[in-house]
């Protein structure tokens, strides 16, 4: 496969699995169910973790190969995530 190509899908998935579960959640919001208000935080902070170790594994792929262009590319990957984080620390009402 392209490197590009690659890099697309995973940006691809980066950030359309994070929004559609934000849709999702949106769509369909816990009406003053403080469980399943909780079982989304859960169901947030899992697909940032999945995430996470998803573009960390790409990364330390990359620099073993020593493809640092790619592995630079790659690192951008983290931005999404760390969004999501912030998203769900606001979820969570932290600020």
């Amino acid at each position: 496969m392209n490197p590009s190509h690659s890099l697309l899908v995973r940006w691809l998935i980066v950030c359309l699995i994070p929004l559609a579960t934000l849709l999702f959640f949106h769509l369909f919001p816990p009406h003053n169910d403080p469980t399943q208000y909780l079982i989304n935080g859960i169901i947030f902070a899992c697909e940032a973790t999945f995430l996470f170790k998803f573009v960390l594994f790409e990364v330390i792929k990359h620099h073993l190969k020593q493809e640092p262009e790619l592995k630079r590319k790659t690192a951008w990957l983290f931005a999404p995530i760390v969004l999501l984080i912030v998203y769900l620390f606001h979820y969570f009402g932290a600020f």
